[in-house]
This record gives C-alpha cells, structure tokens and sequence, in this order.
C-alpha cells in the first residue's frame, strides 16, 4: 500500500505535506496542497476537457494527458529521470473530486490518500 498523509494548518484553510510512502505519492499530496488547494481551481476542468490543452502546471507539479492518462511529476525535480505518477483521467477526477467534498468542504484534521490494488482512497481523521 502506498500512502500520502497531510495535516491542517493551524489557519484553517489549507494543508501541509506530512509523509508519504514514495516519490509518486508525495507529488500526488503536494499537488493536491499546492496546486488544486481549497480553492476553486480548474485542475478537474483541464483533465475532462481535451480542449484545453495536453500539459499544464501548477506551482510545484507538471501535469500532462497521454490519451486515456494523466502524468504528474515534480516541476522541481533534482532527479535526472523524474519520477513520474501516472493515472487514469478517471482516476483523476474523482481524486479531485474526493479532494473537494471529503477534504475541502469538512475540514478534518488529517487526511490520508492511499493507493492500493489500483484504487485512491482518501481517509480523514478528526
């Protein structure tokens, strides 16, 4: 099982990077802190529609669509190969969707993101 784990921050409005598993998960939780935040972003938007391009970034990921997939990868990368995460566009959205009515909308305490048997789960703690 891989896991990313993320805290509130004592303001209330957004989340901090705690620990993650491996490199893939911990550029999943720093662009669901970083770039989509709880704030209305239009990461969900730029993955359904094919209109708006095959790459886009936020402050510290690089997303890119390779047909039925979306590429994340660290936009600061020291690696000589970036470690690249690789998902569905289904999986995706629902990540961000998740993201938003689990985590954005109830404000827990902390938020655990798992990957296990091909699936993202998000686990919140009071």
């Amino acid at each position: 099982m891989e896991f990313v784990k993320l805290l509130l921050r004592q303001n209330y409005e957004t989340y901090s990077y705690v620990d993650a598993s491996s490199i893939k998960m911990s550029i999943l939780g720093l662009f669901l802190t970083d770039d989509v935040s709880c704030h209305n972003s239009s990461f969900k938007e730029w993955g359904i529609n094919d209109n708006w391009g095959d790459a886009t970034n936020g402050n510290t990921t690089i997303l890119e669509k390779d047909d039925n997939y979306i590429l994340l990868s660290d936009l600061y990368s020291e690696e000589e190969i970036p470690t690249v995460l690789k998902m569905t566009r289904q999986q995706y959205v629902q990540v961000i969707t998740d993201w938003e009515e689990k985590v954005c909308k109830l404000k827990p305490k902390e938020v655990v993101i798992k990957y296990e048997n091909g699936e993202f789960s998000i686990e919140t703690k009071d």
